[in-house]
């Protein structure tokens, strides 16, 4: 019976969690999700148990979260559909061990009844989630700092000591409940802690407000002016050779559209038209000629290649500026099984997905490209990564962009779940935020989180985005990832001196 009630409770929590994030985006469920979790946890007797039901509770949550990964495999990689939905279960499976994991640290580091040993459960999730971020190449999709990014008072604490000790705060309620039900504390104790972490919350919502209205201000520098092309290019259309001119025609038309208008800059989505830019003289030329002529940055996506090595090739950002390409950013993050396929000679699909999603090569600079602006580029899934604009900001970026290609995923809930996540980088680092999406969703976001403008999937059109370019620091850009190394070392130490 208590297995039985401990499974329904960590399915539950499952739910919730998902729920949080899109399709659903219910935020404010985050404040309690984990709350079943957490009582089921507690009810564990062995570390094993706890294990299982962590992994449970998380490998329900990845699999209301990214089906579209189905998609992905199937009807662009050139898998079979039940192959995909084996790769789908697979993957959700692997990604519910850190929920595992999880467990075990919950297991080990909550007793019954101090308060103080239970603060440690919110900074296990955040040691877990900062794990996450790295270990076999990294996965950190949908952190749970990214649930609230609608909340803008809230996720304001983000620039303080970035997503993993804004997901500490955010566990505080679920933490807080799960201790009065499973120790039951007497009335000083029980009010210490609950005022205690009321206080916490209303600094924390009260500065989060004042902040949100601050950091959006004019920062004294002019205004500048952007277009966000949006060409809703499908992916059966640029793998389509037929296509090839009229999507480059349409491109281009758009761009002396944009131009027209005044702007400084011109961002292309990433890889839209199906041609390498630096080895294609036409293509080359006409860029380098309306950025001359009309005095425009053009930032457009496009594959970067070596004549000393021809078999490889990077996912890269080409700044043409002066009529000149300056050079190129070369995509640093890749996205496992869809630029790149690990373990590829030991798994069976491998083979059919580089074939049809090819093998780039990862990039080495995490340095802006100078052109009219300072631009700290990030190429679709990498911005999820806080630390690759925080490394373009510590560089001197002086505003962020992010071009992507969620034609892959129309619709799903991906699209909408990336631009969560790349609304945090804004806050983060105190940028302007300029998203370019092939398809969708396009967006300008500002230095507060808040998306000012955007252009919703399956639309064309261009996105004219006023924004500043911004030279301060904020504290997380300073000093990056310290609280998530503050969270391993305080659990670990909280293992070593457990008590029973």
């Amino acid at each position: 019976m208590r297995l039985a009630i401990n499974i329904v409770l960590a399915v539950i929590s499952g739910v919730l969690f998902a729920c949080a994030f899109p399709n659903v985006a219910a935020g404010w469920l985050i404040f309690v999700a984990l709350l079943p979790l957490f009582v089921a946890l507690s009810r564990s007797r062995t570390w094993r148990g706890a294990f299982f039901i962590g992994w449970l509770s998380q490998t329900v949550a990845w699999l209301m979260m990214v089906p579209w990964v189905i998609r992905v495999m199937s009807h662009y990689g050139g898998l079979p559909y039940v192959t995909g939905v084996l790769i789908f279960i697979a993957m959700c499976a692997y990604l519910g061990i850190y929920g595992g994991l999880f467990g075990v640290l919950f297991h080990r580091v909550a007793p019954s009844t101090s308060f103080r040993r239970w603060l440690l459960i919110p900074l296990a999730w955040a040691a877990v989630e900062y794990v996450r971020t790295y270990l076999f190449s990294g996965f950190p999709w949908s952190l749970i700092a990214a649930s609230i990014i609608d909340y803008a008072p809230l996720v304001q604490f983000d620039r303080v000591a970035g997503p993993y000790a804004l997901g500490v705060l955010i566990l505080l309620p679920s933490t807080l409940l799960a201790w009065l039900i499973v120790a039951r504390p007497n009335g000083v104790r029980r009010l210490f802690a609950v005022t205690g972490v009321i206080i916490i919350i209303f600094v924390w919502w009260s500065t989060g407000y004042i902040a949100a209205k601050v950091f959006v201000r004019p920062n004294g520098l002019p205004m500048s002016r952007a277009a966000l092309l949006q060409p809703n290019i499908s992916q059966e259309m640029r793998w389509d050779s037929d296509n090839l001119v009229l999507i480059f025609r349409r491109m281009m038309a758009m761009t002396e559209d944009a131009a027209s208008h005044g702007v400084q800059v011109v961002i292309w989505p990433e890889s839209t038209v199906p041609l390498s830019y630096a080895s294609t003289d036409f293509y080359k030329q006409a860029i380098e000629s309306v950025s001359r002529d009309r005095n425009v940055d053009v930032i457009l996506g496009s594959v970067a290649e070596d004549a000393s090595q021809p078999n490889k090739m990077w996912n890269a950002a080409f700044l043409v500026s002066g009529g000149h390409t300056i050079g190129h950013y070369d995509k640093i993050r890749l996205v496992p099984f869809g630029e790149y396929v690990p373990l590829r000679q030991m798994l069976f699909f491998a083979h059919a997905l580089v074939h049809a999603v090819g093998q780039f090569e990862f990039g080495t600079k995490d340095t802006p490209l100078d052109g009219r602006f300072r631009y700290g580029p990030a190429i679709c899934y990498e911005v999820v990564f806080p630390q690759i604009p925080r490394a373009q900001v510590v560089h001197g970026a002086t505003v962020l962009v992010t071009i992507t290609n969620d034609a892959w995923y129309d619709g799903t809930s991906a699209p909408r779940q990336h631009l969560n996540q790349a609304r945090l980088r804004a806050v983060e680092t105190d940028r302007y935020l300029l998203r370019a999406g092939t398809t969708g969703i396009s967006a300008l976001v500002n230095p507060a989180g808040q998306i000012v403008q955007q252009l919703e999937m399956g639309k064309q059109g261009i996105i004219y985005a006023d924004f500043q370019p911004r030279t301060s620091t904020t504290p997380y850009v300073r000093f990056g990832d310290w609280f998530a190394w503050m969270a391993i070392g305080a659990v670990g130490l909280g293992m070593i001196r457990r008590v029973d």
